[in-house]
Parts: C-alpha cells; sequence; structure tokens
C-alpha cells in the first residue's frame, strides 16, 4: 500500500475519532469545523483508501470481573512453537493483544485476568501448550493518554 497523503482536517478527523468512534457526522462536522455532509464523505473516503479500517468498542474490563491488566513477555523453547502459541493467544479471551517481536523476546502478550492465580494459569497454559521456556510479568498500575490513540 502506498503512503496515503492527508490533510490537517483528515487529521483531524482521525483523532477525533479515536476518542470516539461514535461520533454522528453532525458531532464531528461540529469538531472539525465541517458540515455533516463533508465529514461524512471524509470519514468514507478515509476508509476506501484503507486509512480507517473499522470501529472498535472499548471495553470495561473490570466489570466484566477481570481486573488486573498484565504485560507478559515471552520467550520460547523453539522459533518451531510460534504457531503453537499463536493458536493459544487467538483462543484464550484473558489475552486482548498479542505481538511477535524482533530482539530477545519473542512475543509481547498484554493480558486481563481476575486474580494472580489466574494469571499464573495463564502462564502455565503458555508452558504447557505454547512452548514457552520463560516469562516476565509486569502489572500495569495506569494507562496515560497518548496522542495516537
Amino acid at each position: 500500500m502506498e503512503n496515503a497523503v492527508i490533510d490537517s482536517i483528515d487529521s483531524d478527523i482521525l483523532h477525533t475519532l479515536q476518542r470516539n468512534a461514535r461520533l454522528t457526522n453532525r458531532e464531528l462536522g461540529r469538531l472539525v469545523g465541517l458540515s455533516p455532509n463533508a465529514a461524512g464523505a471524509r470519514v468514507q473516503r478515509l476508509q476506501e483508501k484503507g486509512i480507517i479500517t473499522g470501529f472498535t468498542a472499548r471495553i470495561n474490563h473490570t466489570a466484566l470481573g477481570r481486573p488486573m491488566e498484565v504485560s507478559i513477555d515471552v520467550w520460547q523453547t523453539d522459533e518451531r512453537n510460534r504457531a503453537a502459541f499463536g493458536e493459544l493467544a487467538a483462543e484464550d479471551d484473558r489475552i486482548v493483544e498479542c505481538f511477535h517481536l524482533t530482539g530477545p523476546l519473542d512475543f509481547r502478550v498484554r493480558a486481563r485476568v481476575r486474580s494472580a492465580e489466574d494469571l499464573n494459569d495463564l502462564l502455565v497454559s503458555f508452558q504447557e501448550r505454547g512452548g514457552v521456556r520463560q516469562t516476565d510479568s509486569r502489572l500495569v498500575l495506569e494507562h496515560l493518554p497518548t496522542a495516537g490513540g
């Protein structure tokens, strides 16, 4: 895909939708200085260019009984286990995000768990089903706002 060139209004639209993707075209237009029709047309164009690829919901995991967020660095026993770990990550609903990385570790996982015991169960499943030799877990204390969403 070729790098798309966007203007400052498109950039404002993207930042605004990252904060709240449920805005109506009227609300979005008011926030970025466009008519509702112009705002809607720009969103449509950004979708057609593949810049906006979807709209998602932010979930309150604490309300669902998973108050602990953890970042887990993962080292595998062997590169051949990558597919098995990928399957595990796709199946386990405690895993929110999983990244395959360059560098000394193999994966970085973001997970939501009910308790320390639930975290331990997740880590054991990594070793038993995902070919993992070592993990390093850290509890997330706070999310800080970022410009990119």
